[in-house]
């Protein structure tokens, strides 16, 4: 059965370099794309990390930060 991948960031909008994902993350884990936040439209966003986790927009002030939040959501979803 297909699994929806329920961590997604932009490329360009996110606050961070997305190939930084790829040593930390295995790709089945995040999609990569426009996640409709963009940051030029929502100056809130200018200057932090973001993107949608498990359906949640979460935003960080910096990449650790969401890449925490990232390694969390996935522990806890392989634990069910």
């Amino acid at each position: 059965m297909f699994k929806i991948k329920k961590i997604r960031v932009c490329k360009k909008c996110s606050g961070f370099d997305v190939n930084e994902l790829k040593g930390m993350f295995a790709s089945k884990d995040y999609r990569t794309g426009c996640i409709h936040k963009c940051a030029c439209k929502n100056t809130e966003l200018t200057g932090k990390v973001f993107g949608w986790i498990n359906g949640n927009f979460v935003v960080c002030d910096t990449k650790e930060a969401f890449f925490e939040s990232m390694g969390e959501y996935l522990e806890r979803s392989v634990s069910r």
